[in-house]
């Protein structure tokens, strides 16, 4: 029998064995991660690290796009367009082959006595200080501006005024396509003010006049054909939120999502809102834009527009930068969620820089609330430019107008090697589809390889660096043995790109099939 002393000595080695395998469990577990599970023929940007695991060698490039030589393409040139188009949606019907664009005019320099800029010899009555207006274009550049008949200008309904303002004045306006309603498919959301915003003030301000509105806030259409509006929500506002509020239709959770205008620390934000229907709204307590301790004291999150592209969601989000003894400045970053909800600014660079001052992209100016639109391998962004050649307050001329530019496609953002090479690999992913695609630029002779790894990041047979054939721009990913990837769909892989004088803007997962280059 074992005496007193041993038994009391491997009781308290079983003790203490135990206390390692409870204290190491959770570590094990929480080493074994799961894979990612990406969708087919979805593209997966770099933008952030979420799919990278390591990366050597290569720098993140934030790319900004590029003014088209025509731009502006919507001129205000017609009296109740005013001087000014700040903003607006444009989108393309690919059954019908065409561009729409809904945009706002407005004078608010000249119709409110007392106002900041107001002119006295310029003054335009009230109710004609604001228009939602409609234009249509088969090309995205050259707009028509259909005669719609529907309001009266000045004695004549010859022009293309969608709606009128009830109120002092409408700000952002987002126009949304919601396929799956196929009575109404358009929902449109603009703020309509009521300046100066308290009753005793108003009356002070415009004495009898009469409003459609008795308050201020976030009206919502909806509309068959995108030109005939019906107010929802009995004509009341459908969200109480300050002005420089975006809106968008999210088909991943079925919601209507808005960037409600907000503030926190006494500073200008991006609250989240929600509704099932675009007219009762959730306001949460999540924040899509705010200004952190990364940015200047005295920027503000003034508004932020999101989108989905791909996997993820990208979205611009504007910062209003004030700096003592400056002109306040308006400038665009980019912004990333994985859930819709959860919004970061990873790259605090300017996405839309200011342009000169003879340009329309000269220091204020606005994203349009709608995505971009991909044609002949661009993105396509529309803006509400501004020049720098009119004064504001003396000049007569039009001072901002609809502009648009492009940018590769999924090319927000590259992860760039020169010819000293470098190399990313991803985190475990389950594999999908029946080809990868590379999105990719190389340069000087530069190239790319890839390798498909094992979740232990060992190279799976026929797939290594060296059975893949080198590539020079976007194009499928072929090995030794072709480019068929099908026998490994469901299991748990990794993806090594090796790149050198080249820059990767995205990869995707292919469902259906491409033809190599040079087949048919």
């Amino acid at each position: 029998m074992l005496n007193q002393s041993r038994l009391c000595h491997l009781t308290t080695l079983v003790v203490i064995a135990c206390f390692v395998v409870v204290l190491c469990a959770p570590r094990a577990a929480a080493r074994r991660v799961e894979p990612l599970r990406l969708n087919a023929d979805q593209p997966q940007l770099f933008i952030d690290d979420y799919l990278i695991d390591e990366k050597k060698g290569l720098k993140r490039t934030l790319h900004q796009p590029d003014d088209v030589p025509a731009n502006p393409v919507i001129f205000p040139e017609h009296p109740w367009e005013h001087r000014r188009i700040p903003y607006g949606s444009v989108w393309y019907d690919t059954e019908l082959g065409k561009f729409h664009c809904w945009y706002l005019t407005l004078n608010i320099y000249d119709s409110r006595p007392g106002f900041r800029g107001y002119r006295k010899q310029h003054h335009v009555p009230i109710h004609e200080a604001a228009y939602l207006c409609y234009a249509e274009s088969d090309d995205g550049v050259r707009w028509r501006k259909p005669e719609l008949g529907l309001h009266e200008f000045r004695g004549s309904k010859n022009n293309n005024i969608l709606l009128t303002c009830p109120g002092t004045h409408f700000d952002s306006t987002s126009v949304m396509h919601t396929p799956h309603d196929h009575e109404r498919p358009w929902k449109m959301i603009s703020f309509i003010g009521l300046w100066p915003y308290r009753k005793d003030l108003i009356k002070e301000q415009w004495g009898g006049t009469k409003f459609g509105i008795t308050q201020a806030g976030h009206y919502g259409w909806s509309s068959k054909d995108g030109i005939h509006w019906q107010p929802m929500n009995g004509g009341q506002p459908v969200l109480r939120a300050s002005d420089r509020s975006m809106f968008w239709w999210d088909s991943r959770q079925e919601l209507y999502v808005g960037a409600a205008k907000s503030s926190l620390n006494r500073k200008r934000a991006q609250l989240y809102a929600w509704s099932p229907d675009a007219i009762n709204w959730t306001r949460a307590t999540d924040w899509i834009h705010t200004a952190d301790e990364r940015d200047h004291p005295g920027d503000e999150a003034e508004a932020a527009y999101g989108f989905r592209y791909g996997d993820q969601y990208v979205g611009f989000c504007e910062m209003r930068r004030v700096r003592k003894g400056e002109p306040v400045k308006i400038n665009w970053e980019l912004m990333t969620s994985r859930d819709g909800r959860n919004w970061k600014r990873p790259i605090r660079e300017l996405f839309f820089a200011d342009g000169p001052e003879q340009s329309w992209r000269h220091q204020v100016f606005k994203i349009f609330a709608s995505p971009p639109i991909e044609r002949d391998g661009k993105l396509w962004i529309y803006y509400g430019g501004k020049t720098g050649t009119v004064s504001l307050e003396e000049g007569t001329e039009p001072f901002q107008a609809l502009c648009v530019a492009t940018l590769r496609k999924d090319g927000f953002v590259s992860l760039d090697a020169d010819d000293s090479g470098g190399h990313l690999v991803t985190k475990p992913l389950v594999a999908v589809g029946k080809q990868l695609f590379l999105n990719v630029a190389c340069r000087n002779g530069g190239y790319a390889k890839v390798a498909l790894l094992d979740k232990r990041g060992t190279p799976l047979p026929g797939f290594d660096l060296a059975d893949c054939q080198p590539i020079a721009s976007d194009t499928i990913v072929s090995w030794k043995s072709g480019s068929d990837i099908s026998k490994l769909a469901g299991q748990s892989i990794r993806v090594r790109i090796d790149l050198s004088d080249a820059r990767l803007y995205a990869l995707e997962f292919l469902k259906v099939p491409a033809p190599l280059a040079g087949e048919e």
